[in-house]
């Protein structure tokens, strides 16, 4: 009789979302259907809601080859590859799909492989839609960006969260996303900012007052697995892996459009005060945070992107 291959132990992919975010309920859909199209021969454990480590250390882990997968953004990837910090720019895009344009370019491309050469860090399919980022906060509401002045805001361990958080006249606050509950409780914080799902399913709305409609970010998520153990897969495997990883994202974005278009009201009805902000008074105020990383993306870079059609 043939030998059958002794299945390899599973690959584990490490995130920081609650059980119940798009984001985590796409890594289960990824795993699912590696599963089904290697025949079983592929699979994916998934560690959820920080379970291995912050956002920092699940990028360092994928990096030094301690963990498989992770799904992060460019805020915290971009420590890796600084240039792609760019695409976490608030108001670098008009919409999510001119943002997708963006990261599939070649400007990116060329990008995304130095973080694989470099840090081993590979960027697997399409960005995932991880929903536009509004303002919660406590003492006042944030009708324009001058409302913003002196409030402690809560921001995730990013030099750009922290800039744009600076060029409001407030106090960045950088933390893990499962530190925010208790230091808004506390009073650690005025205030954060992430998108309406992530506000839900935190559980934001009992420790903080204002929904501050901002939009000022569109942010995008990356699966990231380490490029030497992609280097090792044979090209069909490859395929499935990234394919994989396609149908976790579509699966994602279309849940997180559908929480997005609910959140509104479901947090209003959770007590929440829903505020209409100025976002051209928060995009004006962003101008110091374009001029101090020009250096960072380059010359030009952010006009070159934002001119894509």
């Amino acid at each position: 009789p043939l030998l059958r291959a002794q299945p390899a132990k599973p690959w584990r992919l490490g995130h920081q979302y609650t059980v119940d975010h798009p984001m985590a309920l796409g890594a289960l859909e990824s795993a699912k259907v590696l599963a089904q199209a290697s025949g079983g021969r592929l699979k994916v454990d998934v560690f959820p809601s920080g379970q291995l480590g912050t956002g920092k250390e699940l990028v360092q882990q994928v990096s030094d080859d301690s963990l498989d997968f992770t799904i992060d953004g460019p805020g915290q990837f971009g420590l890796w590859q600084k240039p792609l910090t760019i695409f976490e720019v608030p108001f670098v895009a008009r919409d999510w799909n001119h943002l997708v344009k963006m990261m599939e370019g070649a400007w990116a491309a060329g990008h995304f492989k130095a973080l694989a050469e470099k840090q081993n860090l590979r960027k697997i399919g399409s960005p995932w839609y991880y929903g536009s980022r509004h303002f919660t906060t406590n003492k006042v509401a944030l009708k324009s960006a001058a409302d913003a002045k002196g409030l402690k805001i809560r921001v995730p361990e990013s030099p750009l969260y922290m800039d744009m958080i600076r060029a409001l006249g407030a106090a960045p606050t950088p933390m893990a996303l499962a530190e925010v509950y208790l230091s808004l409780q506390t009073g650690v914080a005025d205030g954060q900012e992430n998108p309406l799902p992530t506000i839900n399913s935190n559980k934001f709305f009992e420790v903080q007052k204002f929904l501050n409609l901002s939009s000022h970010i569109v942010n995008p998520m990356v699966p990231l697995m380490s490029e030497r153990k992609w280097k090792a897969l044979p090209a069909a495997d490859q395929k499935i892996v990234a394919d994989a990883f396609e149908a976790g994202g579509a699966a994602a974005t279309t849940a997180l459009r559908a929480l997005e278009a609910r959140l509104v009201g479901e947090l209003k009805g959770k007590g929440m005060t829903v505020v209409e902000s100025d976002r051209d008074s928060f995009r004006a105020a962003m101008k110091p945070v374009y001029a101090k990383n020009e250096n960072v993306w380059g010359a030009g870079v952010l006009e070159q992107l934002q001119a894509m059609t």
